[in-house]
């Protein structure tokens, strides 16, 4: 997961990290708390952002291409992390059924997704909660490269909070990079024909889940 962020991280030119990442890196960095290595980790950096929210109508006057909200959904499933009902399942099953409810789509409808990636064991378990791949199979997807630049299913394609920024807070930012990957805006680390993007959204200790589906003018 860190090793396949910091691949997109390179593409990014105002990434934090630009330096190559290999997993001997992450698995012989300094340890936080077992088995989380500090590459495991996200950043504690600078930033910020914002997001203009408007009508349809009014956001098809403007400059740049609207992007249209298509679905949402939240949940949330305990306060402690000591009463999480099961420490491999997350909310984001409820929040993201809501999603897909809503946009009438499912996970294979998706083509970029942007996650909340606090520690390498996020992106694990939300590409499992929210349908990309079966649970308890999340590693073997990733280590398959299919998250990685010219993988099936691109990931936080700005670098995530593991290698983009994270100043605090970084939910933020996975909406402003699923604009941009949905305008087109991207650059070298641009997904070719994103018309969909999911925006996943982690609160207090794996607790809160928020997701977000957006697309283009041509999804409607």
């Amino acid at each position: 997961v860190a090793v396949e962020a910091r691949q997109w991280a390179l593409l990014n030119p105002k990434a934090w990290e630009r330096e190559p990442l290999t997993v001997a890196d992450v698995l012989g960095s300094r340890m936080v708390s077992h088995p989380l290595t500090v590459r495991d980790c996200c950043l504690v950096s600078d930033g910020g952002g914002a997001l203009v929210v408007t009508s349809a109508a009014r956001a098809r006057t403007l400059r740049k291409p609207p992007v249209f909200v298509l679905g949402f959904g939240e949940a949330l499933s305990h306060q402690s992390i000591s009463n999480m009902p099961d420490l491999s399942v997350t909310a984001a099953r409820e929040s993201g059924a809501a999603a897909y409810r809503m946009a009438g789509l499912g996970p294979k409808d998706i083509d970029v997704v942007e996650l909340y990636d606090a520690f390498t064991l996020c992106t694990l378990l939300f590409l499992e909660d929210l349908g990309f791949c079966a649970k308890g199979e999340g590693g073997a997807f990733v280590a398959s490269g299919a998250i990685a630049p010219g993988g099936s299913l691109p990931v936080n394609t700005n670098g995530g909070g593991l290698s983009y920024c994270h100043p605090g807070m970084y939910g933020i930012f996975v909406l402003i990079e699923a604009v941009r990957q949905l305008r087109g805006e991207c650059g070298a680390r641009q997904v070719s024909g994103c018309h969909t993007a999911i925006a996943h959204g982690n609160g207090g200790v794996l607790s809160s889940q928020c997701t977000v589906i957006l697309g283009s003018a041509d999804t409607l």
